[in-house]
């Protein structure tokens, strides 16, 4: 093949989306810190299925609208850092497919060299040592060393080897993937990307996962609250199953199972790995479907759900997202949580509308975008407190701009939630934007976040050896401490802090528990800290979130 058309495109990078999805969980896994939030593969995945998603809707087959599409969708369902920097590379291809009804193996080199400039472009301070190194080394490669190779089969054959010989030598490039012993996920991801066009090049075109994007990348909960649609079946079922055949399973079996699904109802997945069977199918009868693959195998993991009681409540909500908020307001504030004990009390503080998300569950363009638009105030201040969601609030800010000339979106730098409720108890409406912002920015540096999770592998940090299953206190810095007794690690935290400070520079300590913290273990932990200073005020709330044990700011 030495001419690539629009129709080609659609197909390689749907099994480019299907490589990044089956590696989904081992790039989320290649995290720096080896704490249980990394979010890379699913934050990607996120950006790839909306891009399937307008490639679906799309009828031409013209390179320059499949493209098009692609680009489109990758920034709507962007999420995270990771997330943008992809959409910004498939943004810089598809200016480059501008005019071409047709690539050649330069064209698509020259391609890469206009995604490489659009994505260094959309970041203040590009880092060497992450996807933004894989796009410029492949953008390099293919102008010099791939420049005679006119078959796309071997110059995506090269251009994947290039990839992950890239990724592995990102550690050399950035120290702390070094220490962590880890190559940066992002890179990885870049790569999975890269495999998919070549294995599509290849005759690789079927990508099974995409069949239902949906039940591929997120829960089955998840899969119900996106469905508006009328139900044929009211059972979400997945199952893995571990084959009793050592050699995997055969092709027959395999084939049979999914014929077999097809006869009980709809939305079906069906994925082999070695002697793993994972399925998806929405069914009225999920109990004959268990006992059909316990016929061949052992049930390993079992979930289901009755799809018709949680529509039945999203329907009822639907007439919710009609509604503006903010009305009257000359600000109107968006802040994201990742907790409903948190997201309470920003609503206190006067948010008007709350996403949920955070570690883990970074959200899309598409769901800040949405947040802004429905603020009826030509003044909107967001909260993203997360640094991994500022990138994605820069772009929906600048999205709704355009869109809304007379409206002004306003993206606060806070990184952490702690950050985010300090900066909200100044808010005052009655102030003009200008002295809202200062006032705002002034309270939020004011705040020292502490942070308290766990360790999910052996690591270095700062040269300090971390092992897997120890608490962990991050602040501003990284790493402030570890150790195997959680109200241990929490005063030895609050302690470094506090004895490099200035006398009185401190007085209020709060402390939001999270989802897996009982209410009596957060107020034992606050008696511990009242007799270790007395002279400090003390306040607990429930945070609710997820991952973290302990959120806590002092002020």
């Amino acid at each position: 093949m030495k001419r690539l058309n629009g129709k080609f495109f659609a197909v390689a990078f749907k099994k480019a989306a299907e490589r990044l999805l089956v590696n989904k969980d081992e790039i989320n896994a290649l995290n720096v810190f080896p704490v249980p939030d990394g979010d890379t593969g699913s934050n990607m995945s996120a950006a790839v299925l909306e891009a399937v998603e307008y490639l679906n809707r799309l009828s031409s087959t013209d390179l320059d609208q499949i493209v098009d599409a692609v680009k489109k969708g990758m920034l709507m369902g962007a999420r995270g850092n990771s997330g943008v920097i992809l959409s910004q590379i498939f943004r810089g291809f598809a200016e480059g497919t501008k005019g071409r009804k047709y690539l050649t193996t330069k064209a698509f080199s020259e391609c890469l060299v206009k995604a490489r400039e659009v994505a260094y472009k959309s970041v203040m301070k590009p880092v060497e040592g992450t996807m933004l190194t894989v796009i410029r080394v492949l953008a390099e490669k293919g102008l010099s060393e791939l420049i005679e190779v006119e078959d796309f089969e071997e110059y995506f054959d090269r251009l994947t080897e290039i990839a992950f010989k890239t990724v592995d030598e990102t550690p050399k490039m950035l120290d702390k993937l070094k220490e962590a012993g880890v190559v940066d996920a992002g890179a990885k991801g870049l790569a999975y990307i890269v495999e998919g066009f070549k294995l599509a090049a290849f005759g690789q075109i079927e990508a099974e996962l995409l069949e239902t994007p949906a039940a591929a990348t997120i829960s089955a909960e998840q899969i119900v609250e996106i469905a508006r649609e009328e139900i044929k079946f009211s059972y979400c079922t997945e199952l893995i199953i571990k084959l009793r055949d050592k050699n995997g399973g055969t092709h027959e079996t395999v084939d049979a199972l999914k014929k077999y699904l097809e006869t009980m109802g709809d939305s079906i997945v069906a994925v082999n790995q070695d002697d793993l069977i994972k399925i998806h199918v929405h069914t009225d009868h999920p109990g004959d479907v268990i006992e059909e693959f316990l016929k061949h195998g052992d049930l390993q993991k079992v979930k289901i759900d009755n799809m018709k009681i949680q529509h039945d409540h999203i329907v009822e909500a639907s007439a919710e997202e009609k509604k503006t908020y903010a009305a009257g307001k000359k600000h109107g504030i968006v802040a994201v949580s990742p907790g409903e004990g948190l997201s309470e009390i920003m609503k206190s503080l006067g948010v008007d509308y709350i996403i949920k998300g955070g570690q883990t569950m970074n959200p899309s363009l598409k769901d800040l975008f949405q947040a802004i638009e429905r603020l009826d105030s030509e003044n909107v201040i967001v909260f993203p407190n997360n640094p991994n969601i500022l990138l994605t609030a820069r772009e929906a800010a600048t999205a709704v701009m355009e869109k809304n000339p007379g409206k002004k979106v306003f993206i606060l730098e806070t990184k952490t939630v702690q950050e985010g409720i300090a900066a909200l108890t100044v808010y005052d409406d009655e102030l003009e934007t200008e002295k809202l912002l200062e006032e705002i920015k002034e309270a939020m540096s004011h705040v020292i976040p502490i942070s308290v999770t766990y360790a999910i592998r052996d690591s270095s940090i700062k040269g300090k050896k971390v092992r897997k299953g120890e608490y962990l206190a991050i602040g501003k810095d990284g790493l402030i401490n570890s150790g195997r007794k959680l109200e241990k690690v929490v005063r030895d935290a609050i302690g470094s802090i506090l004895k490099d400070a200035e006398e009185d520079e401190y007085s209020i300590i709060t402390v939001f528990y999270g989802s897996d913290v009982k209410e009596e273990q957060a107020e034992k932990l606050i008696e511990l800290l009242s007799d270790d200073y007395d002279d400090m005020e003390f306040e607990v709330h429930k945070g609710g979130q997820p991952y973290y044990y302990y959120l806590i700011s002092l002020e």
